[in-house]
């Protein structure tokens, strides 16, 4: 009997409720009701717009500071360039091809400012050769162990490729980016030896090139330091010897100081480099992330450029910005957007907010010895996928988005001949 009665309290709930949900959701609303209604939507429109306007007031405010912050930095830049700064080079950059040619050197800098500020990540599905990584396993977490091998096709391995990889730089048709093979690229680097100082971040191009030039894997001192490397070999069936021979080394020094012995403090790893550079006549640089106040970036770089003008006059130095954190980059899939607005951007952590401010003050500096400032910032802002992962957001696997340094450090090259 109470089981009977029990069904039945379950049934005529029920119908309770079907009828319930029938005239609330069913049937039209009442005028009353539907004037209550709308003016909730409204009062809802009105509290997100007051949101965003007060959100896009305040980012306005953040953004006008940070711009004062970083034009107060140059000015302050500049003038201590000319106090303190005693080589200048306002028509040519030394170890190149342009001497005494303002306008020529000032086409070469707004060509590569237009491919690295105005370009954008776009994925395309068009097969073609992907770098195969052979070096350090820590730039390979991101690919899968199985399933490609030497004898597989273009078109399996491009199959196989993580989504990061398909993504290509498109810059506007007036700085087209330009692509380049291994014959053309060893051609471009004929006779030069490259020395590669700076910190972890920058041990990655060592990689890069590693990786495109090599067939096999090269052994190395962890990130630390790594011995010569031949890029290009001099093809001994060419008897005009067209290719010369180009190698590369790296050294890390995370702060790019003057030591003239191996330092382990404060986080940083600092060896001596300056007794190679007599070897080698290209330079390239990298702070990376190892936070200076303003005042001591600016007065370490500036001393090493007076040091290595002075000793190394017709050596060509390039330095290679140093890129964004991302946070929570594990979850990522794909490259943002669009790039993080002012207040984004001063809620990073790790003095990450800075990174731009610094890197502002380098190209005045850099540019004003002869060197070239290559703005990869710009470049990686939105690459927030393809990272190592794991704890570091900062660094990328390879192959993935930094693939297009080798892209820009070619046409560097090929226009500086």
């Amino acid at each position: 009997m109470t089981l009977a009665r029990t069904q039945c309290m379950a049934r005529l709930v029920f119908v309770l409720s079907v009828v319930f949900v029938f005239v609330y959701f069913l049937l039209p609303p009442s005028p009353e009701e539907r004037l209550r209604i709308e003016q909730a939507l409204r009062e809802k429109k009105i509290k997100k717009f007051l949101r965003n306007e007060r959100f896009a007031q305040h980012d306005m405010m953040v953004s006008d500071r940070r711009q004062r912050e970083e034009q107060e930095a140059i000015n302050i830049t500049k003038k201590i360039i000319k106090e303190r700064l005693r080589f200048h080079f306002h028509d040519s950059i030394p170890g190149s091809s342009i001497r005494y040619d303002v306008m020529r050197l000032n086409r070469f800098r707004q060509q590569l400012e237009c491919m690295t500020s105005r370009g954008s990540w776009v994925l395309d599905h068009t097969p073609r050769p992907i770098i195969q990584h052979k070096q350090n396993p820590l730039y390979g977490k991101c690919d899968r162990p199985f399933g490609i091998s030497n004898n597989s096709t273009m078109e399996e391995k491009w199959n196989y490729a993580r989504e990061s990889i398909k993504y290509v730089w498109k810059t506007p048709a007036e700085c087209p980016m330009p692509k380049f093979d291994v014959e053309q690229a060893c051609s471009i680097f004929s006779g030069k030896w490259f020395l590669l100082v700076g910190d972890t971040l920058h041990f990655q191009l060592h990689e890069l090139l590693l990786d495109y030039f090599s067939d096999e894997s090269v052994q190395c001192y962890g990130e630390i330091s790594c011995r010569e490397h031949v890029l290009c070999k001099v093809d001994s069936n060419d008897p005009a010897h067209s290719v010369k021979l180009s190698k590369m080394r790296f050294t890390r020094n995370d702060i790019i100081s003057l030591t003239k012995n191996a330092k382990y403090a404060g986080g940083n790893v600092e060896l001596p480099w300056t007794a190679h550079v007599h070897y080698f006549n290209v330079l390239i640089m990298n702070r990376g992330h190892h936070w200076q106040d303003d005042a001591t970036f600016r007065g370490g770089l500036i001393n090493v450029m007076n040091y290595l003008r002075k000793k190394f006059s017709n050596t060509l130095i390039i330095y290679k910005a140093t890129t964004l954190g991302h946070l929570n980059c594990q979850t990522a899939g794909k490259p943002l957007s669009s790039r993080p607005n002012a207040t984004e951007m001063e809620s990073l952590p790790y003095h990450w907010s800075e990174i731009h401010r610094q890197n502002l003050i380098a190209r005045e500096i850099v540019e004003a010895v002869g060197g070239v400032f290559l703005d990869l910032e710009s470049v990686m802002m939105t690459r927030v996928d393809g990272h190592i992962g794991g704890r570091d957001c900062l660094r990328w696997c390879i192959p993935g988005p930094t693939d297009v340094w080798l892209d820009f450090l070619f046409h560097i090259m090929k226009e500086l001949r």
